[in-house]
C-alpha cells in the first residue's frame, strides 16, 4: 500500500498539477484579500472573509471534483490500469491508494488556503488577531464544514467517473453536478418543509457549512448540525462503497 501511494503521488507531481493548483489558489486568495483591503467595498468585511479563507472553498471543491473524476478515468483511457494489475497489485490496493492520495491532497489544499490566509491577514489586516481563541475555533470549524461538503462532491465525482466510461463526460458531469447542486441546495427547503422525511436528502447535507455559521438554518434544514455532519459522512462513505464495487467489477 505504501509503495502504491508513493506511485500515485509521483503521478500527481509528474502532471505538475500540485504546483499549478497551488499557484492558482494562492493567487485567488491574494487577489480577494487585496480587493478587500484597497477596494473600499463596504460589503467586504476582513474579519468575516478571513474566517472563510477569502471564500476559497469553492475553488478547492472545483479542483477536487476535477481530480477525483480524472484519477481513474485516465488509467483506463491510457491503458495504464493493466500495468498496475500486472504488477500483482490487487484492485483493492489500487483503489485505496488513490483514495488516500486524494484525501491527502485535499488536506494539502486546505492547508495552503489557511497558511496564505493567515500570512495575508498579518500583513494586510493586523487588526484581525489570531490570538483570539474564538477566531481560530470558528476558522477551523468552517474548514471542517467546507471539507465535508467538498468530499461529498468529490466522492460523487469519483463514483460517476467509474460508472461513466467517457473521461470528458465524467469530468463535465462532476462539475455540472457541483454547480447545479449548489443552486438547488437552497431551493429544496420548500420540499423539505412539506415532506420532512426528505431532510436527509444529499442536497440538504450541503447546508452544513452555512448552518455552522448560522444556527437559525436549523429551522430550514430540520436537522441539527451534528446530524448534518453525520449525513455527509454517510453519503461520502456510500459513494465510496459504490465506487469501490464498480471498480472491482469494471472490465479492463
Amino acid at each position: 500500500m505504501k509503495n502504491a501511494v508513493k506511485q500515485e503521488l509521483f503521478k500527481l507531481t509528474k502532471q505538475q498539477i500540485i504546483l499549478k493548483q497551488t499557484l492558482i489558489l494562492s493567487f485567488m486568495i491574494i487577489s480577494f484579500a487585496c480587493v478587500t483591503k484597497f477596494g473600499n467595498f463596504d460589503m467586504l468585511s476582513a474579519d468575516k472573509l478571513v474566517l472563510t479563507c477569502f471564500n476559497s472553498s469553492w475553488l478547492i471543491v472545483f479542483f477536487m471534483v476535477y481530480l477525483a473524476s480524472q484519477t481513474f478515468s485516465m488509467e483506463f483511457r491510457f491503458g495504464t490500469i493493466k500495468n498496475l494489475l500486472q504488477k500483482n497489485q490487487q484492485r483493492r490496493t489500487i483503489f485505496f491508494s488513490k483514495l488516500i492520495t486524494l484525501v491527502g491532497y485535499s488536506i494539502y489544499l486546505n492547508a495552503v488556503a489557511i497558511t496564505v490566509t493567515i500570512c495575508l491577514s498579518m500583513i494586510l489586516f493586523p487588526e484581525v488577531s489570531f490570538e483570539q481563541t474564538d477566531l481560530l475555533r470558528t476558522l477551523f470549524t468552517n474548514l471542517l464544514g467546507n471539507f465535508a461538503g467538498m468530499w461529498l462532491f468529490a466522492s460523487l465525482s469519483l463514483m460517476i467517473s467509474l460508472i461513466v466510461t467517457n473521461e470528458s463526460l465524467a469530468s463535465m458531469l462532476g462539475i455540472v453536478t457541483y454547480f447545479l447542486s449548489s443552486m438547488l441546495a437552497g431551493m429544496q427547503f420548500m420540499v423539505v418543509d412539506r415532506f420532512s422525511w426528505l431532510r436527509w436528502n444529499p442536497l440538504n447535507m450541503l447546508n452544513l457549512s452555512n448552518q455552522i455559521n448560522n444556527q437559525g438554518m436549523e429551522k430550514l434544514t430540520q436537522l441539527a448540525t451534528n446530524q448534518l455532519l453525520i449525513g455527509n459522512i454517510v453519503y461520502i462513505l456510500g459513494f465510496f462503497l459504490v465506487a469501490c464495487l464498480v471498480f472491482n467489477r469494471k472490465k479492463v
